[in-house]
């Protein structure tokens, strides 16, 4: 028995250690689509409200003193489902599963931005490399984001937000192989358990035969 056991944890080991990797040219801009949108119209205010963006991604730390005008006009959804009302509610909740951004990396080639009610309004669509601090340690993860912002007097404010991890075929696989080899090697053990059970059972009985 014991020999099945040491192969079987070595592969969960290996299947384990393996980190998900979304293929980014996936999401990369085609020449067919940029020339279907206008991402270049509004040269100097397209810079300002881009410059804006990166600024305040949630790994910069004056991203908070950058939105503080901005008030309670955000609502937010994450990766997981999770709707918050406002930037400080967002954060809020974040904080409070002990997460906080490593870092936030705009993906190359990914960045859509297109400027609507003449140029008081943008429209952002792009895949983030991100990394988070989380109790249990470091976890990476692309976010694909699609974001809204409006141009409040002199300042831009996201408005909308929303993040969606991309579905990875490969990473259901893993998942899926890895529940399939727990429960197996789960199986094998409690099967072990009761044959060492009985056998004990046996050799306690066989002794007291053999004292009579």
């Amino acid at each position: 028995m014991k020999r099945f056991l040491f192969p079987l944890s070595a592969l969960m080991l290996v299947l384990s250690a393996c980190d998900k990797k979304v293929d980014h040219q996936a999401y990369l801009l085609s020449k067919a689509d940029s020339s279907a949108l206008d991402l270049t119209g509004n040269p100097e205010i397209r810079k300002e409200v881009i410059a804006y963006m990166h600024a305040i991604a949630p790994d910069k730390p004056a991203s908070g003193q950058i939105t503080s005008g901005c008030g309670d006009d955000l609502v937010a959804v994450g990766p997981e489902g999770l709707r918050s009302i406002s930037g400080g509610v967002w954060k809020k909740n974040t904080e409070q599963d002990g997460i906080s951004f490593k870092s936030v990396i705009v993906v190359p080639g990914t960045e859509i931005v297109r400027l609507y009610n003449d140029g008081k309004t943008a429209v952002r669509n792009v895949l983030l490399d991100v990394t988070l601090n989380t109790p249990v340690g470091e976890m990476n993860l692309d976010v694909m984001r699609l974001e809204t912002y409006i141009k409040k007097g002199d300042q831009w404010c996201m408005i909308a937000g929303q993040g969606t991890m991309p579905f990875d075929r490969m990473d259901v696989m893993k998942t899926l192989i890895i529940r399939l080899a727990l429960a197996f090697t789960s199986g094998l053990l409690i099967m072990f358990l009761i044959m060492k059970r009985k056998l004990n059972k046996l050799k306690r009985r066989q002794s007291g035969f053999s004292s009579i």
